[in-house]
């Protein structure tokens, strides 16, 4: 029996280095763990996706290491090494299912674009330690941060450049007939509002890199298209809340924000993913008329509750 413990032990410190080897030269996408390392790693909750952080909205992901048998030292560097791993494995696989737009998800651009595939196996491979340390069973944890936001190393400057592509940008629609009233326009128009607020509590709203405000008749209203580009990269389209009140007194959208009540949630063409809002016709008019004069929605000063 002690010779076979030594062996398996033996065996899992030459899988760790190999493991740990490859993943610094290939995919993440690439080949699954091998069965060595993985019979050294404690099955835990993977990580978590924090949309509701704004601009600091990140992907963790924790990874378990254990150390082989009589090894000493020399077993908890290795438990490391396994719980880094796991780590970057996790955080790979929790990132091929974030959400992109209402069509694509994370795993199908990285499928099809060797730029996307690239990028984000650079994001795991640096990815930020931001805890670590010995558990009480002997094992070794390790868990990592990749931001969703920022010009740069981030899920955003990664995938929305490729979503975008060469498209140009195009202006807000304009309000040049409402069924509001020309007080109701006025009074929008003077109101000096410092963002949008969307509630769409309870609907089952998704969250997603790049969602879109529609009207009831299918106007766009927001889109990736009518914004600056550098603002959505460094801190998203819109950010998200679990609650009205949270939304209304966060900073994204100010101390005067539009609320606004959301009719509905939609996917896009030609899905049926639940990543867009829909507003009344008069509610589309008031946000586009909120924004004549400032760079509400340019800015990405939006808020959807979820």
């Amino acid at each position: 029996m002690k010779k076979i413990k030594k062996y398996l032990s033996i065996c899992f410190a030459f899988a760790t280095f190999a493991y740990a080897f490859c993943i610094t030269n290939t995919s993440v996408f690439a080949e699954p763990i091998s069965t060595s390392v993985e019979e050294n790693m404690k099955t835990v909750q993977k990580g978590t996706i924090n949309w509701d952080k704004g601009s600091e909205s990140d992907v963790e992901a924790i990874g378990i290491g254990l150390p082989p048998e009589n090894m000493g030292a020399r077993g908890n560097v290795l438990a490391r090494r396994a719980a880094v791993v796991d780590a970057q494995r996790n955080l790979a696989e929790m990132i091929q299912g974030v959400q992109i737009d209402s069509d694509t998800v994370m795993e199908n651009l990285v499928i099809s674009s060797d730029v996307v595939r690239t990028k984000v196996s650079a994001l795991v491979r640096g990815a930020r330690i931001i805890d670590e340390g010995m558990n009480e069973d002997g094992s070794y944890f390790v868990k990592m941060r990749v931001p969703m936001y920022g010009v740069t190393n981030s899920i955003a400057s990664a995938v929305l450049p490729e979503l975008r592509g060469n498209a140009e940008a195009e202006p807000l629609p304009e309000v040049t007939e409402s069924t509001l009233s020309e007080q109701d326009m006025k009074d929008v128009r003077s109101a000096a509002y410092t963002g949008i607020v969307i509630n769409a509590e309870s609907m089952g709203l998704e969250p997603t890199f790049s969602p879109v405000i529609y009207d009831v008749n299918g106007r766009i209203v927001y889109g990736i298209r009518n914004l600056d580009y550098d603002q959505a990269i460094s801190k998203g389209m819109v950010a998200y809340a679990s609650t009205l009140e949270a939304a209304t007194h966060g900073n994204r959208a100010g101390d005067n924000p539009l609320v606004i009540n959301a009719v509905g949630v939609r996917g896009g063409k030609n899905s049926v993913n639940k990543v867009n809002v829909v507003v009344s016709v008069e509610d589309g008019d008031k946000i586009l008329l909120a924004c004549e004069k400032t760079n509400i929605l340019q800015n990405c000063a939006v808020v959807f509750v979820k």
